[in-house]
């Protein structure tokens, strides 16, 4: 029964035990523990909180009837907190009038058990509860996995370009508030066609990719990296002005010319140019397009160096 009633998703899992009389708890603890959960117990609500506090359970048998709080009050103590909204609280009591078990629900509770216990519906409703909370956690991992890829450039792990407009007009809002400025780089990879023609394309992703750790590595944690196209790259500087972004192209072309990349065996020596603008007021499809400017300018001349937009 127990194997049927348990499987290996929910092995270990941990449920906190609160009941104000003693043999309830060693009762519980025993009827859980034949399916290798572990188990907490708290003789009150006010423990149970604390307890709460500092180890998060995966789920919480909760006792109506307690002095000084009571099991519902307890219960919307703990759908109230960040660190405890998540987890499934089942009420039980000796209370079975549908009238409770309504209150319960309200109160923010998954599920009731009456007492006396039956070892196999205590069984089977934990052994439910856990699977759907289960369940649920897989589904927000989901959720934010799908959310990361819809914004993360699926080759260099940067930011796309969806994700850094957006990013963008973040700080023009912010700018519109404090007038801080922000900065933009739009750098391009230097004779990159050259990579992929000569030794294939495969040497033109791992170009890419080592350009996109350069770039990582040259930035600060509130800055991002976006490939913004082919090989073309996109960095945000925020409350950043010109000077501030100059300093950082400069750190990213001497880690770039100062390294030599090898592939299959064949050593490459990788350059960009760099165009900066600061954004201060003048709109964000303006600023984008003085950097694009300032990149085209340094193309022009010679690559491999920086220009500031006008």
């Amino acid at each position: 029964m127990n194997n049927e009633l348990n499987d290996d998703t929910n092995k270990g899992s941990s449920i906190l035990i609160v009941d104000d009389n003693p043999k309830n708890l060693q009762v519980l603890a025993s009827i859980l523990r034949t399916s290798n959960y572990k188990v907490a117990m708290v003789k009150d609500g006010a423990k149970a909180i604390k307890f709460i506090s500092s180890r998060k359970p995966d789920l919480i048998l909760l006792d109506i009837m307690m002095p000084e709080l009571d099991g519902f009050e307890v219960c919307q103590k703990l759908k109230q907190s960040k660190t405890s909204k998540d987890i499934p609280i089942i009420f039980i009591s000796a209370l079975s009038e549908t009238e409770d078990k309504v209150k319960g629900f309200e109160a923010g509770g998954v599920d009731y058990i009456t007492k006396p216990f039956q070892q196999q519906e205590v069984l089977a409703r934990v052994k439910t509860h856990l699977d759907l909370r289960n369940a649920y956690k897989k589904l927000k991992q989901a959720y934010k996995d799908i959310e990361i890829a819809a914004k993360t450039d699926s080759m260099t792990k940067l930011s796309n370009r969806l994700d850094i407009i957006e990013k963008i007009k973040y700080e023009q809002r912010k700018y519109q508030r404090s007038g801080n400025p922000f900065s933009l780089i739009l750098s391009d990879i230097d004779n990159f066609k050259l990579f992929n023609d000569k030794y294939g394309h495969d040497c033109g992703d791992f170009i890419l990719i080592a350009v996109a750790d350069i770039i990582k590595s040259g930035i600060r944690k509130q800055d991002t990296a976006a490939r913004w196209g082919g090989e073309e790259f996109l960095i945000l500087l925020p409350e950043t002005d010109k000077p501030g972004g100059e300093s950082t192209a400069i750190k990213i072309r001497e880690r770039l010319i100062s390294k030599t990349f090898e592939y299959n065996e064949h050593p490459h020596k990788i350059s960009m140019t760099f165009g900066i603008s600061t954004f201060n007021g003048q709109g964000i499809d303006n600023c984008i397009k003085m950097a694009d400017e300032a990149l085209y300018k340094g193309k022009t001349s010679g690559k491999n160096c920086i220009v500031l937009s006008d």
